[in-house]
């Protein structure tokens, strides 16, 4: 696998396409906690990392484990024919959904939900993706 999804802050390996990737020229990592306004950390969390059009970039679902964390790589696709030189840098937003039956909808009717916003350091194939941090705070209303 292109770089690490284990829950931690250190990238486990080198950035390197993958079979559903095979046309990547670079990766960025990103992970972060997903946890109450308290600081206690939730779980049953979903999302994605969103890159705008001009990034040429995979979108990746996040899940968030038992104890709140997350990590995901994204990667960077080539462009083709005349693409422009690699770009080390884009701007995303990381989005995270309490989405189990556990969190209580039926008293609003909606999700509850976080953003971030998060500079994505990209590197070219072969190189360690650095960590980019984006921590997410959901407000749960009471039972």
């Amino acid at each position: 696998m292109a770089c690490g999804n284990d829950g931690t802050s250190s990238v486990s390996g080198q950035c390197a396409p993958t079979a559903r990737y095979p046309n990547a020229i670079g990766c960025a990592y990103v992970f972060g906690r997903i946890t109450d306004p308290r600081g206690l950390a939730l779980d049953s969390i979903e999302g994605l990392v969103r890159t705008g059009d001009s990034c040429n970039c995979t979108s990746p679902r996040l899940e968030g484990d038992d104890n709140g964390f997350y990590s995901v790589t994204v990667h960077r696709l080539s462009a083709g024919g005349n693409a422009p030189p690699f770009l080390d840098t884009a701007t995303a937003t990381v989005v995270a959904l309490a989405s189990a039956p556990k969190y209580p909808r039926h008293i609003t009717g909606a999700a509850y939900f976080d953003t971030a916003r998060v500079v994505l350091r990209f590197v070219p194939l072969g190189g360690t993706p650095p960590v980019n941090e984006a921590n997410l705070r959901i407000t749960i209303p009471a039972r």
